[in-house]
């Protein structure tokens, strides 16, 4: 692998080896001696092999810091187990897991115990290991090792045609049934088929130039007990030339050496990369005005100053780099990259400090370095930022930590290090942060179904409004939610419209066509007004089910909930009405309304410009060689692509009328759709392209990468 950097380098490497999904949760306390409030959270760790190893992190708490740590017991899917493969540290509470050779599958669960302020507590299944057999023999991927251009990936607009690979068995000598990625940090690059062709995610911006080894899970058979792990299944191989080279700050300043300063010099930090690593070597190119005492790294692209430099106060260099790596012998110049000002006085870093902060479950805050904190050029990074932290904290050039609003820091006390630098010296500050509890902090308002679909929370939200009756049938109420406190509830109309009781949360609908569906965005709050505000967003979805031409066309469940990276098939409709349903045809035909929910995308229809739909037609158009027309079916007719079936973004099959969505065609400028999709769809009744059909509206496509 060729990471951009030594983080990077140790994150994918654990992918490779664990194939891990990260989960938080929260231990509850099963026996305590005191009143004192104490709990522990760990990261579970799921997804592993045979044969791997690894090592779950120390858990976060709340409280006093836990010591003594040991393991009471472990459960193997609910019966007692004993062995030898895993250990506790026991000042810590890191768990290592370890020769896993032969260990039987099944999800284990290990009780703990601990120490805090001189009382013990035990959690009870603290921690769960999915430890999942291997796949039978016999199972590859052709090809095992792909190589693409990373020029090709990045650009949503490309036509170029991305290589894929196919899972495979030995002569069919056992059938897969469901085809996944282990999920990394890296997975959703990639997408894997309902017939296991593997594929590379276009567009995605965040995508860097690289090595990356995915693990596969496979279902074999009807039950979870058939899913196992294919390790380390394909390498991708995404290469590139020298693409850019950032350095952070970009302004770097040396005193100049005088008896006020002494002698003085300079290093920069170590310069974002992007690109292939292969033989990568920095050079400087030029130096303006010229000077010998600049010097680069070649292995880092680190920039510095040795002592007896003889720079006078007021001089300014600027650098310019070469990169250069296997893809590109000559390298890429990246021009005035760096600047070095020469300065009389640099202020040294003095009493760096943070206090101590107090913080609610996703509130905002924002913690500041103290008042009397000093120092010139500084820079600040952080140190052993805890794993529940990363991605969540945003650290400022002025050294401010915050977190935004609605952040998912998980409950706890987390240890948290910055470290100033500057040319004078540096200094390392720390500080707690406590998460505590936010009374209005909750995570789901369901609806329910009337369609008689469950587990309800897997198809809530969705009411059909039978054939012939009248809207006022049917009136969305809430039927479950995790808050804890009462909720003020509101409605946006996206399509059709109604109202809503501010206190109960029940539904009024007073428009939704017929043989249409409507769409609405439920906001239910607590503590409406307070700091501690929390709002959850719900989309709740109704069919008005009408006989068009005497026919009836019924999904269940009519929101096909789809994720846009792999895809997938919805159910088979039920129709009534027809006297011949041999001959029913159906094909998507025109008025293809985008909404966004929680995305960044513009909704609208083909015709708006600017519009998320609108950008996926261009693709379309691209991938045809032709120019693209807004008033078309062709984007998602199963008629117009007969002969290609994996052009169109979703069409409904001829034989069977399952909405089908393509895998990564919801995706435009490297985000994936987040939102809804309904268009008009037009039957026949004499087995012929419906084209000019009756039409209606019988289906929600529900977008998500969760799904």
């Amino acid at each position: 692998m060729n990471p951009t950097n030594t983080n990077l380098k140790l994150k994918r490497y654990l992918s490779w080896v664990f194939a891990l999904l990260l989960i938080t949760g929260g231990c509850k306390k099963e026996e305590v001696t005191d009143n004192t409030s104490f709990a522990i959270y760990y990261t579970g760790m799921t997804d592993i092999g045979p044969s791997m190893s690894g090592v779950i992190a120390s858990p976060t708490f709340i409280g006093a810091k836990p010591n003594s740590f040991e393991i009471l017991s472990i459960s193997l899917d609910g019966a007692t187990y004993s062995g030898n493969s895993f250990e506790i540290n026991k000042d810590n509470g890191s768990i290592s897991i370890k020769e896993t050779t032969g260990i039987p599958v099944g999800l284990y669960k290990i009780t703990v115990s601990c120490y805090s302020n001189g009382t013990r507590y035990e959690f009870k299944n603290a921690i769960e290991i999915n430890m999942m057999k291997p796949v039978p023999d016999g199972i590859t991927v052709e090809p095992n090792k792909l190589t693409v251009n990373y020029s090709d990936i990045i650009d949503p607009q490309s036509t170029a045609e991305l290589p894929t690979a196919q899972v495979t068995t030995n002569k069919n000598h056992v059938s897969i049934r469901k085809y996944e990625i282990a999920k990394s940090d890296f997975s959703k690059y990639f997408a894997i088929s309902a017939t296991g062709v593997i594929s590379i995610v276009r567009g995605d911006a965040t995508l860097l130039p690289g090595k990356y080894v995915l693990s596969l899970k496979l279902t074999t058979g009807a039950s979870k007990e058939d899913e196992g792990i294919f390790q380390n299944a394909i390498e991708i191989d995404i290469i590139s030339k020298p693409l850019s080279l950032i350095y952070t700050p970009s302004l770097g300043k040396i005193e100049e050496e005088s008896a006020l300063s002494g002698k003085t010099s300079f290093k920069s930090n170590v310069p974002a990369y992007k690109g292939s690593m292969n033989d990568l070597a920095y050079s400087i190119k030029s130096i303006s005005p010229a000077t010998n005492k600049i010097t680069i790294d070649p292995q880092t692209g680190v920039i510095s100053v040795p002592e007896n430099h003889g720079f006078a106060a007021g001089q300014q260099y600027k650098v310019t780099v070469n990169a250069k790596n296997v893809y590109d012998q000559a390298g890429v110049d990246f021009n005035d990259v760096f600047v070095l000002d020469v300065v009389k006085f640099i202020e040294p870093i003095q009493l760096f400090a943070y206090q101590n902060k107090n913080a609610t479950q996703a509130v905002a805050f924002n913690v500041n370095p103290d008042a009397g904190f000093k120092g010139d050029e500084v820079r600040f990074e952080f140190i052993e930022l805890p794993a529940a932290l990363q991605g969540k904290l945003s650290l400022s050039a002025q050294g401010a930590i915050s977190a935004v609003k609605g952040n998912t820091i998980p409950l706890g006390a987390y240890t948290i290090k910055v470290k100033a630098t500057n040319p004078k010296n540096e200094s390392i500050a720390s500080f707690t942060l406590t998460v505590g509890t936010n009374p209005n902090y909750f995570t789901y308002v369901r609806y329910g179904n009337n369609l008689g679909l469950a587990p309800a929370e897997n198809y809530a939200n969705q009411f059909r409004i039978a054939v012939g009756a009248a809207l006022s049938t049917v009136k969305p109420t809430p039927a479950a939610t995790d808050a804890k406190v009462s909720l003020t509830y509101e409605i946006r109309n996206i399509q059709g419209s109604g109202t809503i009781n501010a206190g109960t949360g029940q539904i009024t609908l007073t428009t939704v066509n017929a043989a249409s569906c409507g769409v609405f965005m439920v906001t239910a709050t607590a503590g409406k007004g307070t700091p501690e505000e929390y709002a959850v967003q719900t989309p709740v979805f109704i069919h008005n089910s009408q006989a068009v031409n005497a026919a009836v066309v019924e999904y269940s469940p009519f929101v096909f909930q789809v994720n846009p990276n792999t895809g997938g098939r919805s159910t088979r409709p039920a129709i009534t009405g027809v006297a011949d349903k041999t001959k029913f045809t159906m094909d998507y035909r025109r008025t293809f309304n985008y909404y966004n929910f929680f995305g960044t995308q513009l909704s609208g229809q083909p015709t708006v410009e600017n519009s998320f739909i609108r950008g996926l037609f261009d693709k379309y158009a691209e991938s045809k060689g032709t120019n693209p027309n807004y008033g078309s079916r062709d984007p998602l007719s199963y008629y117009a692509n007969q002969a290609n079936l994996t052009l169109p973004l979703a069409y409904l099959d001829a034989s069977t009328l399952e909405l089908v969505v393509n895998p990564n065609k919801w995706i435009y400028n490297g985000e994936a759709a987040n939102g809804a999709m309904v268009g008009q769809i037009t039957f026949g009744i004499d087995g012929k392209d419906p084209q000019g059909g009756s039409g209606l509206f019988p289906i929600v496509l529900w977008f998500d990468t969760k799904f």
